[in-house]
């Protein structure tokens, strides 16, 4: 039992550090990437993009990538994605603690293990993108909260405020954090019939530090981009995930196929949650246990419920919640075929079970390695973002900053690597000055006539793109 912290440390640096520098950064990658190098240069309070304020997620993600770039000097694919397996080893490791205080070491160990065997966590650890950096604020949250329940005194007030501080760190790294938490906990204190907490003082001043905390930084944020700005983005963020598109309406046919997906992603781990559905089951836990089993039922099926009916839904957002439903397959996969003396799995062997375990490990190392050595190359194949930026640093002369106007291809601006200003009006674009413009805007003669080709590139999609000066 004592190598199973090593056993531990050792799968998870292998499944978190294996492909951290392999291929270039993909989609949003970049423009987390982008946004971290601004962070870096001095621009931490809010996130800044091409010389504008980009709002619409908080800073700390990027402040995160910014920090994990200082020993480099610079933000690189690597650095980029060290926030991703920071979150995702706090999580293992957080997990690995509830479990071995209320179920023992074999629990634990099977949790630590297998959280991180799902496909969602294959795509996106390591990845420089902002889920996991928000799934270990939850994570943080859910489990300081679980102590501050088992918890008396002045210990139940720091571990309170210590969640809710962890919730104000999701809030400011995106936005959805307090959803998943309060999905997790109302739910939960009512089915123990203690909502009383919630009106209780030491849950009001935990909130009310976690408030003040997000208030001192929207504050200062309206100090410099204006009330205006910080609102209209909030705004546009409601109704991006909450109002179905109009064209597409609501997608009813999703409330039942991304309930599927998300399982189908923790397959054979999530079957196994299933079976704590059964009422006989309960019977197999001390109160302890059954504690447990009630916190991770309501990390799950609440949040999993309430990301099901959000119109504008994406497999990712089920991330927060994944530690709650592989904890669940956990705990279904321990379970006896007869009701044990409580506490449960403390006396006895691993009845069967540490085979399937193995193959699985094995299937999972094998998955890890095909996926690092031909997915991302596959996927990164012919997006050719390294060459073009490369390119576009052989055309533009040092000092000389590179005006964009609709450009969204983060991927070609990152391995440019050099200063970037976005303009709505091309009349704005100074004498002598280089801009890249898309095909939209060079086939618009009538606004960009004036500006003189110097080449033709293409996007990572493969579309033109053209670097052009002004006269």
């Amino acid at each position: 039992m004592r190598f199973m912290p090593v056993f531990v440390a050792g799968w998870c640096a292998f499944l978190f550090l294996y492909g951290v520098a392999a291929g270039p950064l993909y989609r949003t990658e970049s423009l987390r990437a982008i946004i971290g190098r601004s962070c870096l240069e001095g621009q931490w309070l809010y996130p800044v993009l091409y010389g504008e304020p980009f709002l619409t997620k908080p800073p700390g993600h990027y402040v995160a990538v910014a920090l994990c770039s200082l020993l480099f000097g610079e933000v690189s694919a690597a650095s980029a994605r060290l926030p991703s397996i920071f979150a995702a080893t706090l999580s293992v490791v957080l997990m690995y603690g509830m479990f071995r205080r209320v179920l023992g070491e074999k629990a634990a160990l099977l949790v630590a293990v297998l959280l991180p065997c799902s496909v969602l966590w294959l795509d996106k650890v390591p990845s420089a993108e902002i889920d996991m950096t928000l799934v270990g604020w939850v994570t943080a949250a859910i489990m300081l909260f679980h102590r501050a329940l088992e918890s008396e005194g002045r210990a139940a007030l720091g571990f309170w405020i210590t969640s809710l501080l962890c919730v104000a760190g999701g809030t400011l790294t995106k936005w959805t954090a307090p959803a998943f938490f309060y999905l997790t906990v109302i739910p939960l204190l009512a089915w123990r019939r203690q909502l009383a907490l919630l009106f209780g003082w030491r849950h009001l001043l935990a909130v009310s530090v976690a408030c003040a905390t997000c208030a001192l930084w929207a504050f200062a944020v309206v100090q410099q981009v204006g009330w205006d700005a910080l609102a209209d983005t909030l705004r546009k963020e409601a109704a991006y995930r909450f109002a179905p598109k109009a064209s597409k309406g609501y997608p009813w046919a999703e409330l039942a196929t991304y309930p599927l997906s998300v399982f189908a992603a923790h397959l054979p781990v999530s079957a196994f949650a299933m079976l704590t559905l059964r009422p006989t089951f309960w019977k197999q836990w001390d109160d302890r246990g059954k504690l447990l089993l009630q916190l991770l039922h309501c990390w799950t099926w609440p949040n999993l419920f309430f990301w099901t009916l959000v119109p504008n839904h994406n497999i990712r957002y089920a991330l927060p919640m994944s530690a709650g439903l592989m904890g669940l397959g956990v705990m279904g996969l321990l379970k006896r075929p007869t009701p044990p003396t409580p506490p449960p799995f403390r006396e006895g062997g691993w009845g069967g079970r540490l085979p399937f375990v193995l193959a699985f490990l094995l299937c999972w190392f094998i998955a890890k390695i095909v996926f690092v050595e031909v997915v991302i190359p596959q996927r990164a194949e012919g997006r050719n973002a390294e060459a073009t930026g490369a390119a576009l640093r052989a055309r533009v002369p040092t000092g000389q900053p590179l005006h964009v106007f609709k450009l969204k291809d983060e991927g070609v601006m990152f391995y440019y690597a050099r200063p970037a200003l976005r303009l709505t009006d091309v009349r704005s674009l100074p004498s002598g000055a280089f801009a890249l413009l898309i095909r939209q805007e060079w086939e618009d003669r009538a606004a960009f006539s004036h500006l003189g080709l110097l080449c033709c590139m293409h996007d990572q999609q493969g579309d033109p793109i053209y670097l052009v000066r002004a006269p």
